[in-house]
């Protein structure tokens, strides 16, 4: 039984470009295009491995963020794969050089945001499968993704976990306005591709697990010199023999009986293995991870970046006022565990704190030059993070105490 699932685990590989397509395809075989539709162009190989073997769906996407979001969706909508990946290279902004790889712990839409005199960011993020990133972040602590390589480099690259920035420009120089933009709002940013937003969003909004791998290809500056050189065909085979690599290690950890494999913790499924638990409050514990997630991501912008304006603040306590309302729901028919109940009751007392401190933050943002208000925005910002924290332990705690409940 275990063979045949094995064979029948399918993964979609997004690439925008070509050149990273063949990168992929040098680490399949048995390639094959199908027919899914008359306008569909796939094409098929076989990943084997040790650890296992897996179909291996290859589709180019083209370039730009909403094209590759498109194209993931359908791809995703017609292959219906276990996990998907976007294979291919970025741009240098710091920390990496050519030939290193980037696996992205966070992307960033740097195009979100308000055309006012200057454009004011809104800034939309996006993560990878927190599973896949771990597994990355294990691999990258070690070299035997380079065994993959045609042949060891003479300088061993890099791999680093670290946001990335993704946009509709081909920027080539560090000069462009678009660079101190994203140096001056996204100070972490270490790369910048196309593709990437597009590509989170389409697997987010298809529930699909999914990782972003890049190989550096150039420095912006020097971009020219360096596709001449075909650091873009290196980048991309290394971006190629890291991924593979993980899918590797994803085979081998799918194939662990589920006793062996770790807890993923409450989760949304918590809700529903709940004896005593109302359809308002099973609901709510449904919602509840990707409330986590946005207060997670508040938490890292807030600390990060340098400024916040009104809308920032506008738009997460809109989502706030959602939270809050479920949880009211969800509190109109209260459980009967006591201690399942002081839970939700705390958590709601915090995310009224929260709103509060969101709402005072918004006021103060963003400050003149005057040392007043920069203290009450750097006051008004230290209240709404020490609000988020004690917001995101009353959840902790609250899955505390489901784990402990009694079956």
């Amino acid at each position: 039984m275990g063979e045949v699932q094995e064979e029948q685990r399918r993964v979609l590989i997004i690439t925008a470009l070509a050149l990273e397509a063949r990168a992929v395809q040098s680490h399949l075989r048995h390639l094959r295009v199908p027919s899914f539709r008359a306008d569909s162009h796939y094409e098929i190989g076989e990943f084997q491995d040790a650890s296992g073997s897996c179909q291996v769906i290859l589709k180019e996407s083209g370039a730009r963020n909403k094209v590759c979001s498109s194209v993931t969706a359908l791809a995703i909508r017609e292959t219906r794969p276990h996990l998907t990946m976007l294979i291919g290279i970025a741009g240098s902004l710091r920390d990496v050089v050519p030939g290193d790889v980037v696996v992205p712990e966070l992307v960033y839409d740097y195009e979100s945001g308000k055309a006012d005199d200057q454009l004011l960011p809104r800034p939309r993020t996006y993560r990878p499968d927190s599973g896949l990133l771990d597994q990355a972040r294990t691999i990258a602590r070690s070299e035997r993704w380079l065994k993959r390589l045609p042949a060891l480099p003479r300088r061993r690259p890099a791999v680093v976990c670290k946001p990335l920035a993704a946009g509709d420009l081909l920027m080539q120089s560090r000069q462009a306005e678009a660079y101190r933009f994203i140096c001056t709002y996204y100070s972490d940013t270490v790369a910048i591709a196309m593709e990437d937003a597009g590509f989170l969003e389409a697997a987010y909004q298809t529930r699909t697990p999914a990782i972003v791998v890049r190989g550096i290809s150039d420095q912006l500056d020097d971009k020219s010199e360096r596709d001449a050189q075909g650091y873009q065909q290196l980048a991309a085979a290394h971006a190629a023999a890291f991924a593979f690599e993980l899918l590797a290690q994803w085979l081998a950890s799918s194939r662990q009986p589920a006793s062996e494999s770790p807890s993923a913790g409450p989760g949304p499924a918590t809700a529903t293995e709940l004896v005593s638990c109302s359809p308002s409050l099973a609901t709510f514990l449904q919602q509840l991870p990707d409330y986590e997630q946005l207060l997670r991501e508040a938490i890292h912008i807030l600390s990060t970046f340098r400024v916040i304006y009104k809308d920032q603040c506008r738009q997460y306590y809109q989502q706030l006022q959602k939270l809050d309302t479920h949880l009211k729901q969800a509190l109109m028919d209260p459980p009967a565990d006591l201690a399942l109940r002081l839970r939700l009751d705390n958590l709601s007392r915090a995310i009224k704190q929260l709103q509060q401190a969101v709402e005072h933050l918004r006021h103060c943002c963003p400050p003149n030059s005057s040392r007043q208000e920069q203290r009450a925005y750097q006051e008004a910002l230290e209240q709404t993070l020490q609000a988020l924290k004690e917001t995101l332990g009353c959840i902790e705690r609250l899955y505390e105490s489901l784990n402990k409940r009694p079956p």
